[in-house]
């Protein structure tokens, strides 16, 4: 990748963050919003896979920050 490239991304950073924490509390208060009964192991399974995955990559930008600062 170009170095302007990698400059964007790292200045977009933050939008990027704000993204997936509002996607992960829309997703959260989707699942709350639904009926007890109406909340298949489907849909906590996805709920949960979506989670770690945001925990993952939010982790992975802290690492890579204090990485290459």
């Amino acid at each position: 990748m170009s170095a302007s490239c990698l400059f964007w991304l790292e200045r977009l950073q933050p939008v990027f963050f704000t993204v997936a924490v509002g996607s992960l509390l829309y997703q959260a208060w989707m699942v709350h919003r639904r009926p007890r009964f109406l909340r298949t192991w489907g849909i906590k399974t996805i709920f949960g896979l979506s989670l770690v995955l945001n925990v993952a990559v939010i982790g992975t930008w802290i690492a890579l920050y204090f990485r290459y600062r």
